[in-house]
């Protein structure tokens, strides 16, 4: 194996490795989104939810078997773009969630008896055969999951938004499975290696994979 060729085999390993946490990241920021979509308007986007969704209950760390497309990710890939250059006011609501869920998880990755707890809920409710992971009651399910688990470490993540949707009980429940996600997705993040500094230090190269990922896209 000629020298060249070494080095263009360490050249793709990194990118497969950048591309793979990128798009783990923009799994995170997709949730943390529709999250604030809900709460700000009481809907979200259909295809980044089911994406979401469905993530909760793809056992595995291989990020194209737990999002089958960057289409499935194309809220999260627009909210990292804007996350990562000049952030708008709801852009910074949605960064707090997840640096939120990046804390949250933390915790949790420190708590194996609510660790089992939650993957065993997951698996049960995976499991089922009678209701699709985005009805009301697999969403009423994983909600209260959350609720009686992550829920109950502080700090707790504070929803912003519109009283007469977070007032809503489907709405909440919604929410609350959208947060769990987004843990999700922090997990399958640091699976693939990714780290908060690699937000600053790879900021330019992110930035150029998540422009690219666009064009191919549109």
């Amino acid at each position: 194996m000629t020298f060249a060729l070494v080095v263009q085999l360490l050249k793709t390993d990194i990118m497969n490795k950048l591309h793979n946490r990128t798009m783990a990241l923009a799994g995170l920021l997709q949730s943390a989104t529709l999250v604030n979509q809900l709460a700000s308007t009481g809907t979200c986007d259909t295809q980044g939810n089911q994406a979401s969704l469905n993530s909760i209950v793809t056992n595995s760390t291989d990020v194209t078997k737990v999002f089958n497309s960057e289409k499935d990710l194309s809220t999260g890939i627009g909210s990292l773009k804007i996350a990562l250059g000049k952030k708008t006011k709801s852009m910074q609501t949605v960064v707090f969630y997840a640096l939120s869920l990046i804390n949250l998880e933390k915790k949790l990755m420190k708590d194996p008896a609510l660790l089992t707890k939650i993957s065993n809920e997951i698996d049960s409710i995976k499991n089922q055969d009678f209701f699709e992971i985005s009805h009301s009651n697999s969403i009423a399910r994983l909600a209260e999951l959350y609720k009686t688990t992550l829920g109950n470490l502080n700090p707790r993540i504070m929803i912003k938004g519109e009283q007469i949707y977070l007032s809503n009980q489907h709405t909440a429940n919604h929410i609350r499975a959208l947060l769990l996600a987004g843990i999700r997705a922090v997990s399958l993040w640091k699976s693939q290696g990714g780290k908060t500094w690699h937000l600053l230090i790879n900021k330019k190269k992110t930035l150029d994979l998540l422009n690219t990922l666009e064009d191919v896209n549109k």
